[in-house]
């Protein structure tokens, strides 16, 4: 008999291609005022009267829903009006209003056209949403190099996630020519403002010394960074970290509170490695009840080694009811996946 999976074995690695991310697209909704819907009256005399600022706010008192019912159609009507008028912060509203479909039909060359009037007028989220669509070749064609300049031009004017995205293509080869180290740059500004994605790719470069110099230390301090800010990965990581004893002592109680965390936020490795952890008894009082649960939630999620142990589990009846059918049907799932040992047991129990 196989024994179950003892903790980590397999998840020791992640794929680098499973971590892409990049920022989504921006809209500009600064409106703050104490009763916004008393102001819709005036505003709106003023905005008839072709008041560009008047107009913008009452998209934004519709878009949010400040004292009214919230509307797209309205704040698409009163943006547009704005934004016919050169407003650039309407502009750029208008456009995201487009691209997503917000009380109009999705229109991703309308979205293009506003966000290029905006970026034209050194308006800064305009220029990044631009070099999303030009990353992306969405109502437009894809062009890197265009995408590069205009995230380098929004980045130094303050919007951070610009960099972050600059560091995603270096770092992929998303478009140029893959670069680690110029990825750790642009991740290295993107983090000045603790940006916890970019946080997440400095932890990852230095554990594995890919663009930086693998220090587990300075691994260990990033994805902390990160996962305080509720990033899951480096709640993982953190976990994978702490139980092997990379850069700090082992630490199998430490090791069991980040793989909590990332489990509960519902990372399947996670549980099933929180899972084994209750199993056996490390890190936390040995528990075969939640241990069970936690392989159920990885289980469903398609972790081959939480289905087997489930299996087990219900062969045995260790923890639960014993229950040949589920045993049956967890060892399937398993073997489906190429698990030999689950196959192996489940060809025993149908020859039965």
């Amino acid at each position: 008999m196989k024994k179950l999976q003892i903790l980590l074995v397999l998840f020791l690695f992640i794929s680098y291609g499973a971590l892409a991310s990049e920022t989504k697209v921006q809209s500009d909704m600064d409106l703050q005022v104490a009763e916004p819907g008393a102001l819709i009256p005036s505003l709106r005399v003023s905005a008839e009267n072709g008041n560009a600022e008047a107009q913008y706010s009452l998209g934004t008192i519709y878009k949010q829903g400040l004292g009214v019912e919230i509307s797209d159609i309205r704040a698409l009507f009163w943006y547009k009006k704005a934004a016919d008028q050169g407003l650039a912060k309407a502009q750029n509203n208008l456009a995201f209003m487009y691209q997503n479909g917000l009380g109009t039909v999705a229109d991703p060359y309308e979205a293009f056209k506003y966000y290029k009037l905006a970026a034209d007028q050194d308006y800064a989220l305009a220029k990044y949403n631009l070099g999303l669509m030009y990353k992306n070749g969405e109502g437009t064609d894809k062009n890197p190099s265009s995408a590069i300049n205009y995230f380098v031009e929004a980045g130094n004017q303050g919007v951070l996630d610009a960099y972050l995205n600059l560091g995603i293509m270096y770092f992929f080869g998303d478009g140029v020519e893959q670069d680690r180290l110029i990825a750790a740059d642009w991740f290295s500004k993107a983090a000045t403002e603790s940006n916890p994605e970019a946080q997440y790719y400095l932890g990852l470069m230095s554990e594995h010394g890919d663009g930086l110099t693998k220090d587990y230390v300075a691994a260990i301090y990033f994805y902390t960074q990160a996962a305080t800010q509720g990033h899951v990965l480096a709640m993982y990581n953190l976990g994978i970290m702490y139980a092997t004893g990379s850069g700090t002592k082992p630490d199998n109680v430490q090791a069991a509170n980040w793989f909590t965390k990332a489990a509960e936020a519902g990372n399947a490795d996670a549980q099933y490695n929180i899972g084994v952890m209750y199993d056996v008894g490390g890190g936390v009082s040995k528990d075969t009840a939640k241990a069970i649960e936690w392989y159920i939630k990885a289980a469903e999620q398609g972790s081959v080694d939480a289905q087997y142990n489930l299996a087990i589990k219900y062969l045995d009846g260790e923890g639960t009811e014993k229950n040949i059918n589920k045993a049956i049907y967890w060892f399937t799932k398993a073997s489906e996946q190429g698990d030999q040992d689950a196959k192996a047991y489940l060809d025993g129990l149908l020859e039965k």
